[in-house]
Order: C-alpha cells, then sequence, then structure tokens
C-alpha cells in the first residue's frame, strides 16, 4: 500500500483533510515507444483495494473511456493501457469509476457492495446509510461486471466492498467490515449474457475493451474474478470467443490460415465483429502499417464484404491510430487509401464514414481528429468520384 503522505480522498471533491476515506494517489509509467508505446500502472491494486474493487475493474474503465486496449492480469500483477497517458488524466477519469461504480448514490459514501440482481441488474449497496442505488447499465463496464462479478464473500455473497481505506486505521483493506449475511439473497444468477448487437472489441490477452456502442461482456484470461475456491470449473467453456481468438493471435506463430481456421472453430468466420479483433490483435505492433493492409488483404475480406463488415474494419484501424496517434495518426490518409485500392473497403463505405466522426468505436475526440487526418484523402476520393461521373455523362 502506499504511504499516508501519497494518500488522497476517494472523494476528491472534499478538501476536507480530516475525511475518513482514502486512497493511494494513481501512479502510471509510459513504456516502450512507437506503436508498442503502453502505460503500466504499478499501483492499481493498492488504488482498487481503497475503493474495495477488484483491480480489473477501474483498468478496464479506463480502456472504455479512452478506446484503448489493455491487459489486467492479476495473477501475474500487470495492468497496462495501450498508449501514453499521464496520472493526472488517468486519476481524472477514476474519478468517474468512482462516481459511477463505488460511491452511494444515496450518500455518497465509498463503503458500498456491488451487487448482481437476479435480473441481472448491478445495484450499489450502501454500508453506511443502508440504501440501495442503481449502477447506469448502459455504461460499458457492466457487461464485463456481470460477465465477472466481483469476488465472493467468506460468507457466501458477493462483494467488492464494505471497508474503503480509512486514514488512521492503518489497514488499508477493502473487501473487509462485513458486508452482511443477507447478501447472499440478493445475489442473482452468474449466468453469462450473449453480446449485444452492437458487439464488442478486445485486446490479445483476453482484456476487455468495449465501444461506445458495443456492450458485449467479455471473459478475462484467467477465466474470472471468483476466488470462492470452487476451482473455475468450467471456466475455459464459458470464455467469449472473441477473447478466444484474441488469445490465439496473441500467443503468436500463427498465419492468416490458422487465425481464420480458429475463427471459423469459433463460429466468427463472418461476424464483422472479429475483424475488429483481427485487427487489433495482427497489427497492434506493426512498423509498415500500410504495406501490411496488402499482407492481410485476403483475411480482412475473408470474414465479409458488406457495408457492416468493411465499417468494422474501418473501425478496427481507428482502434489502432486512437492507441498511438503520435505515430500513426499522419498516416491515416494512407492507411484508407490503402483499405480503398485492395478493395476491402469501398468507395460509397469510405464517403458515408467520413461524413460524420462516429463514438462507436473510439471516442468522439478521438474520432473528430482521425476525421480531420483523413480530410486529404477524403477530397481526393470525392474529386475522383465526380470526374468518374462526369465522364460518364
Amino acid at each position: 500500500m502506499a504511504s499516508n503522505t501519497n494518500n488522497i480522498n476517494i472523494r476528491r471533491s472534499v478538501n476536507d483533510p480530516f475525511y475518513r476515506y482514502k486512497m493511494p494517489r494513481l501512479i502510471s509509467k509510459v513504456e516502450g515507444r512507437g506503436n508498442g508505446i503502453k502505460t503500466a500502472l504499478p499501483n492499481i491494486v493498492d488504488v482498487a483495494r481503497a475503493l474495495s474493487r477488484p483491480p480489473e475493474y477501474p483498468t478496464r474503465y479506463f480502456g472504455n473511456e479512452l478506446g484503448a486496449q489493455v491487459k489486467a492480469d492479476s495473477k501475474a500483477d500487470k495492468f497496462i493501457v495501450n498508449g501514453a497517458h499521464d496520472a493526472e488524466k488517468l486519476q481524472t477519469l477514476l474519478d468517474g469509476f468512482i462516481d459511477r461504480f463505488v460511491l452511494c448514490g444515496s450518500c455518497e459514501n465509498p463503503e458500498t457492495d456491488l451487487i448482481i440482481t437476479k435480473d441481472q441488474m448491478i445495484i450499489r449497496r450502501c454500508m453506511a446509510c443502508g440504501n440501495t442505488s442503481d449502477v447506469d447499465m448502459r455504461h460499458r463496464l457492466t457487461s464485463y461486471i456481470l460477465k465477472n462479478p466481483p469476488p465472493k464473500s467468506k460468507k457466501g455473497g458477493q462483494h467488492a466492498a464494505g471497508g474503503a481505506a480509512k486514514s488512521g486505521d492503518g489497514s488499508g483493506s477493502g473487501g473487509g467490515g462485513g458486508s452482511g449475511n443477507d447478501l447472499a439473497a440478493l445475489v442473482g444468477s452468474t449466468a453469462q449474457m450473449g453480446l449485444s448487437d452492437d458487439g464488442s472489441d478486445w485486446d490479445c490477452d483476453g482484456a476487455v475493451v468495449v465501444d461506445d456502442s458495443l456492450g458485449g461482456p467479455l471473459a478475462q484470461k484467467d477465466g474470472g474474478d471468483d476466488d470462492s475456491g470452487d476451482g473455475g470449473a468450467g471456466a475455459e467453456d464459458e470464455k467469449d470467443p472473441f477473447d478466444q481468438l484474441g488469445d490465439f493471435i496473441g500467443e503468436g506463430g500463427h498465419d492468416d490460415a490458422a487465425i481464420f481456421a480458429k475463427a471459423r472453430e469459433l463460429d466468427l468466420d463472418s461476424n464483422h465483429r472479429a475483424l475488429v479483433v483481427v485487427i487489433q490483435c495482427v497489427l497492434e505492433e506493426s512498423t509498415t502499417l500500410v504495406k501490411d493492409i496488402g499482407r492481410h488483404e485476403k483475411l480482412l475480406k475473408q470474414f465479409g464484404t458488406s457495408d457492416k463488415h468493411q465499417r468494422a474494419v474501418i473501425g478496427g484501424f481507428e482502434r489502432l491510430i486512437s492507441a498511438n496517434p503520435d505515430a500513426l495518426l499522419a498516416k491515416t490518409p494512407a492507411v484508407l487509401k490503402a483499405l480503398f485500392d485492395r478493395e476491402i473497403v469501398s468507395e460509397e463505405v469510405l464517403l458515408d464514414w467520413g461524413k460524420k466522426p462516429s463514438k462507436k468505436y473510439v471516442e468522439r475526440d478521438d474520432a473528430k481528429k482521425i476525421h480531420k487526418a483523413a480530410q486529404p484523402f477524403l477530397e481526393w476520393l470525392e474529386t475522383a468520384e465526380e470526374e468518374t461521373e462526369s465522364e460518364s455523362e
């Protein structure tokens, strides 16, 4: 646990130095360079413990909000967000996580348990005032929480709170304080939920990355956060097929034929959402992105060529660019032209995409930057279309 001198109020809007609920100040460490640049979160476990939430939750929340791939591996104590992100920016995002998934909706106390109800809703039950408040189920993280509920308490109920770090008690540990013997009665089924119609995004190590319109739950690499001692039976069977595909690609050493064969085995060979997984995982560390589009042309077309598939291709590359804008934003016109020249994405789909930035695959601000960078290509494409129409008259 970070020293008390580095502790801050869980509710940073509270200026009272004697506010009893504290957490360590978040630390970030930028590693790597170029397409491989990443931000490690060396003390996220301590921060999450103070909030009495699994560290995977805030890590994946960062990925959701930043439109970035993440890696959350508790066993290896490795929590990473792709791209370069300073600590204050992440701390501000953490404030949003705390407001949505920690603080009581009534008294704003952080001593809450997350409870999954029988109808697959998530509520916060406050140990301080006794009230319950709903979690906004429209948020992308909720799908992951439903698939990976908080660890079970020793009394048999699901909990992830009841012991936020308090100044002066020296414990700094979450999950204590007794979440109540009646929690088990409120805990619903943890059966796997299906993916939404709009789909989801994933990283190459089984970590969830869900965009604004995507709501599907995804299994984490070790099969979940349940430490109840049941041995995790059936975890592999329950792992989402998109996660399995990402894991397979992440192993390395597989050519495009093997990747598509794996997608077919998982019944994803015609699913447009699988293209986002493939693009992110196959091209994540590419240093010759435009050339590599040609190398993987056949693979990208094999999944399908409908407008929906083509938009997913663009979305996958938006993800790549937003994760490393310093290296890739300027390459946006060349990337789009390569997709056009290779007939992976049609002129009509590209022009339609260019009409308005969308936050379907990336944050709106990132979408605006990508569209701005794409303008030289879009203008060229529109001019070429006008010339073609003129010649045909």
